[in-house]
């Protein structure tokens, strides 16, 4: 289970040393090496002093801020995996971790549920297969653009295709994503609206969700 993840090294960077002790143990198990530290600024050293394939962040850090210390990372590794953890559910932390381009932003605290959930759309997103896990008994088969729901084949087009990746490996799409899906074209509000009524009929009530003012996300 995950073995996309058994090569790869992770660093975590918590400042409640209780929680940044004990996640740190649990997800070890899952990772090649996994590094930890207590602060903005000695998670960037040790960052600059391996090669690091995930990094999970708190935002509230002493020294330096988890959205300081993405922005610093990005200016180097555009496309490297960074998933925030916080207790911060800010509107505008919110916003700002989108156009940092964050695989997850996870609201502590951590069940084993939202644990769960990481570690399939960080598996997903090294795996890079053909089928992708939405969540339990849902799977996306990219190849043949099918929708496995509990075992039931549904046919998909590009855009439901496109979209439902996105949410695959981030469990979330913005609106100005969902608007790119049309490409050259500018749709309408109500297409759209036409579009996520369509592909929810094909999923559970309820499996796709919306955020005011971001975007959808899954359940």
């Amino acid at each position: 289970m995950y073995d996309a993840l058994k090569d790869k090294t992770a660093l975590y960077i918590e400042d409640e040393i209780d929680v940044l002790d004990n996640i740190s143990v649990l997800l070890s198990n899952f990772f090649k090496n996994f590094l930890k530290a207590p602060s903005g600024e000695e998670g960037y050293e040790i960052f600059k002093s391996y090669d690091i394939d995930l990094v999970l962040v708190d935002i509230e850090l002493p020294k330096m801020n988890g959205i300081e210390l993405i922005k610093r990372i990005r200016k180097t590794h555009k496309n490297l995996p960074i998933v925030v953890i916080s207790a911060y559910t800010k509107t505008d932390y919110l916003l700002e971790s989108v156009e940092l381009k964050l695989d997850k932003y996870i609201v502590k605290p951590l069940t084993s549920r939202k644990i769960h959930q990481l570690l399939q759309t960080l598996n997903n997103d090294f795996l890079d297969s053909n089928l992708l896990t939405l969540d339990k008994d849902i799977y996306l088969d990219r190849e043949n653009y099918l929708l496995k729901v509990k075992k039931q084949d549904i046919a998909i087009n590009k855009k439901e295709l496109e979209f439902l990746v996105t949410l695959a490996k981030k469990k979330m799409i913005t609106y100005d994503e969902v608007y790119e899906l049309w490409k050259d074209d500018i749709p309408s509000d109500n297409a759209v609206r036409s579009f996520i009524k369509v592909l929810r009929k094909k999923l559970p009530v309820g499996f796709i969700k919306n955020k005011s003012s971001i975007g959808y996300y899954i359940r």
